[in-house]
C-alpha cells in the first residue's frame, strides 16, 4: 500500500499538469477547450471505470489516516476534523477530477500538437448569467466537469440562446476537440 501512494499521487501531478496545460492553451490560443460530445460519450464508460475505483482507493486511504488519527493518543479537534473532511470530500473530487483528466487529455493534446481549424456541433446546457471568473458564460451541454463552459460570449448572441439549442464551434483542434474561437446557431 505504501508503494501505491506515490505512483497515485504521480497520476494526480499528471492530472494537474494537463489542466494546467489546458489553462495555457487558453491563453496561447485564446480561448477555452471543449472535448467534442461524440468523444465524451464515447469514452465516458472508460473515464468512469478509472474514477470509480480511484475515488474508492482515495477513500480506503482517507478512512486509514482518519483511523490512525482517531487512535492517536494526543490528537487536536482541528486533525480530526480535517482527517473527517478527507474521508468525505476528498474521494468525490478525486473521482471528478480524474474522470474529467481521462476525458479531456487526449483531445487536448492532439488539438494544441496537430490541430486545424475545425467546426463541432454541440446543445446548449444553459447561459448562465455572469460570474467573478467567467462573465457571459455559455455551458454545454453533456460535457465533463472543468469542460464545457464558454466565457466572454457576446450579450446580445448569449440572449438568443436556449436551453437545448444546437450551436456550432469553430476553432483550432480535431474532431476530438477544439479551442473554441467562433460560436454561431446551427439553421
Amino acid at each position: 500500500m505504501r508503494r501505491l501512494l506515490p505512483r497515485i499521487l504521480v497520476f494526480c501531478l499528471a492530472g494537474l499538469i494537463i489542466h494546467l496545460w489546458a489553462l495555457l492553451g487558453a491563453l496561447v490560443f485564446g480561448r477555452s477547450f471543449v472535448p467534442s460530445q461524440a468523444y465524451v460519450s464515447d469514452h465516458d464508460i472508460i473515464a468512469k471505470s478509472i474514477a470509480i475505483p480511484a475515488g474508492c482507493l482515495i477513500f480506503v486511504l482517507c478512512c486509514r489516516k482518519f483511523a490512525k488519527d482517531f487512535e492517536a493518543p494526543q490528537v487536536s479537534v482541528k486533525t480530526l476534523l480535517l482527517s473527517g473532511f478527507g474521508v468525505v470530500v476528498l474521494p468525490f473530487v478525486f473521482g471528478v477530477f480524474i474522470r474529467a483528466t481521462v476525458l479531456t487529455a487526449y483531445p487536448l493534446w492532439s488539438a494544441a500538437l496537430i490541430g486545424k481549424e475545425t467546426q463541432l456541433e454541440f446543445s446548449v446546457y444553459d447561459t448562465g448569467g455572469p460570474s467573478f471568473r467567467c462573465p457571459n458564460r455559455v455551458n454545454l451541454a453533456g460535457m465533463p466537469t472543468m469542460t464545457g463552459t464558454l466565457c466572454d460570449v457576446p450579450d446580445d448572441f448569449r440572449r438568443t440562446l436556449h436551453q437545448g439549442i444546437r450551436v456550432v464551434l469553430t476553432g483550432r483542434g480535431t474532431a476530438n476537440g477544439l479551442f473554441a474561437a467562433r460560436i454561431e446557431v446551427v439553421h
